[in-house]
């Protein structure tokens, strides 16, 4: 046997270990970043000549989900719209606008599409050359603002991502004092919020598998049953539960008691 064998042997054992600790021990990923100036781009890549898709203000939040040498990765801002191309999704619900007048034919309006393709992309613009912003399973839905020839304009999907120069974004303070939360709580400490759930991840030791995330891009982490969540992902719900975490905690750790969707 070559003696460098147990040097071998050793060295994969420490990277696996390594490996392991960096995905069930790295809890700074994600957070809700805030921006801290004004008139900060949002770039289509992590390199200052990248598209800007965007100019943010100072107090607006994001969610960060990967830090990328001084840049950070982060989910696309609802008020931003991107761009799938028609033939690769199909209409499934249209809303009719009321007619200016008697005479006048109400027009439908798609309002949500369903992804006919696999890994779709999305675009930052109505263009085949515009920047590739997102990509889209099959049978996605997708929200539709509008149509514009052969696109359709919609809101960001789960997958759409911007890139923002580190400098520029702080960690958010979590909404987590008796004193913020007491509106929304009722006689037995428990407390209403209303978000979008979304996966976790599943790791040694976590608490939980889920997490909400609030308009304002607070994020709650969720105890309850798997498979109910499970079946939430990616919906907006209304929460009503207790705060089990430590006063202080990253993230707070809400037990659900109902959950609901909001239509």
């Amino acid at each position: 046997m070559s003696l460098n064998y147990p040097l071998k042997v050793s060295s994969l054992v420490l990277a696996s270990l390594a490996l392991f600790f960096s995905f069930c021990c790295a809890e700074d990923l994600p957070f809700s970043g805030e921006i801290n100036a004004d008139n900060i781009n949002l770039r289509a890549d992590a390199t200052t000549t990248a598209a800007v898709l965007s100019v943010l203000d100072k107090g607006e939040r994001l969610e960060v989900i990967l830090e990328q040498y001084e840049w950070y990765k982060v989910r696309l801002p609802k008020s931003l719209a991107l761009y799938i191309k028609k033939s690769l999704a199909t209409c499934i619900k249209y809303t009719e606008s009321q007619p200016a007048a008697p005479t006048t034919l109400s027009i439908k309006q798609c309002v949500s599409a369903k992804v006919l393709g696999e890994r779709v992309n999305i675009r930052s613009k109505p263009s085949e050359s515009a920047p590739i912003v997102g990509v889209a399973d099959r049978n996605e839905i997708v929200n539709v603002i509008s149509e514009l020839g052969d696109w359709y304009k919609i809101e960001p999907i789960q997958n759409s991502f911007g890139w923002v120069h580190k400098r520029f974004i702080n960690k958010a303070s979590v909404l987590t004092s008796a004193q913020t939360l007491k509106p929304a709580q009722d006689e037995e400490s428990n407390i209403l919020l209303v978000g979008t759930v979304k996966p976790y991840g599943v790791v040694f030791m976590r608490s939980a598998t889920h997490k909400l995330l609030t308009a304002d891009n607070q994020i709650f982490l969720l105890k309850g049953n798997r498979s109910t969540l499970n079946a939430l992902n990616h919906q907006k719900v209304k929460v009503i539960g207790k705060i089990i975490s430590a006063t202080g905690a990253k993230y707070p750790i809400i037990e659900v008691k109902i959950i609901e969707v909001v239509s």
